[in-house]
């Protein structure tokens, strides 16, 4: 098979090549690998005008749509990460017939990691704390001591199960909301059910873990901002667009709410003049997933490209 990536990114060269192309190579396919960012569609499409398979890292956005119709070569769209649905046009891959394939639960404990270490981060004005002394002065803050406090939940599959469980190793009480529930699930997760509402209005911790879909677009708005207390620190480690952020980051810098942790944005990265200064607003550049063993992602998308090769399909998203 013939692959190509149109939206690669030069930071992850290093890993592309050892882990995906040389496989690729040693199994017999070919691999192209553009980082130069397109322009426009025509573009893209003309990327991937004579390749079998297409490798999506996603940093350039979705998959255009016209893409796979224009190009009915392609027999797979090989997603690196979970959400494939968010960057592939299901309905155009069901109806040029080219198979969607995707990693799933590779990251789960580094960003339920992550979650914990902005909630942390926050809660004690580390980031705070660091300037402070660089700057050689030395004052003192006051942080915000969780243990005892309520840790809601938002969204408990793979990823909000393990920050239950570490919300619990903090000494707090977790509790959760998902759109589905069960009393098997309460015990499984060790964790009271609760609703948005009761959720956000109890809760010192608000962590959000919901895949975007329609459903889901600006779920958490302003009206269950509102409730949050005034000690609350609300946390975004999954999609920018389930958050009305804009409004978070206003309650935040006028002290309405203790904190906010983000390490999702509606546009990554953001404009410059869209960044808060607010002390209380801790920032991270979309790496909840990025560690040493979640890196491990892009082996696996180039590990479903062989498989599918093979005859042998894995992680095909239906």
């Amino acid at each position: 098979m013939r692959i190509v990536c149109i939206d690669g990114e030069a930071q992850y060269r290093d890993i592309v090549d050892r882990d995906v192309a040389r496989p690729l190579a040693a199994a017999g396919h070919t691999f192209d690998w553009f980082e130069e960012r397109f322009d426009d569609v025509p573009a893209a499409i003309s990327r991937a005008a004579g390749y079998d398979a297409l490798y999506v890292v996603g940093d350039q956005g979705p998959v255009p749509d016209g893409l796979l119709r224009a190009n009915p070569g392609l027999r797979l769209v090989s997603f690196v990460g979970t959400g494939a649905r968010r960057f592939v046009n299901m309905a155009e891959a069901a109806e040029t017939g080219a198979a969607v394939t995707n990693v799933p639960d590779f990251a789960s404990a580094s960003v339920a990691e992550h979650t914990i270490a902005l909630t942390l981060a926050v809660a004690r004005r580390v980031v705070e704390g660091d300037g402070i002394v660089r700057s050689g002065r030395w004052a003192k803050h006051q942080g915000l001591k969780l243990a005892g406090r309520r840790f809601g939940v938002v969204g408990a599959g793979a990823i909000g199960s393990r920050v239950i469980g570490l919300a619990r190793g903090l000494g707090m009480t977790p509790v959760y909301w998902s759109r589905s529930r069960s009393p098997e699930r309460d015990l499984e997760l060790g964790a009271r059910y609760a609703d948005l509402d009761e959720l956000f209005r109890s809760c010192s911790v608000v962590s959000l873990h919901l895949a975007h879909t329609p459903d889901t677009d600006r779920l958490v708005g302003r009206a269950l901002l509102d409730l949050l207390p005034s000690d609350a620190i609300l946390v975004n480690t999954a999609r920018a667009e389930i958050l009305d952020t804009a409004y978070a980051v206003e309650l935040a810098g006028n002290g309405r709410i203790f904190g906010l942790g983000l390490d999702v944005f509606d546009r990554e990265p953001p404009e410059p003049e869209t960044i808060p200064g607010a002390g209380n607003i801790v920032l991270t550049p979309h790496v909840g997933f990025h560690t040493d063993e979640a890196d491990d992602v892009f082996r696996l998308a180039g590990e479903n490209i062989v498989n599918f090769a093979a005859g042998t399909p894995t992680n095909v998203v239906s």
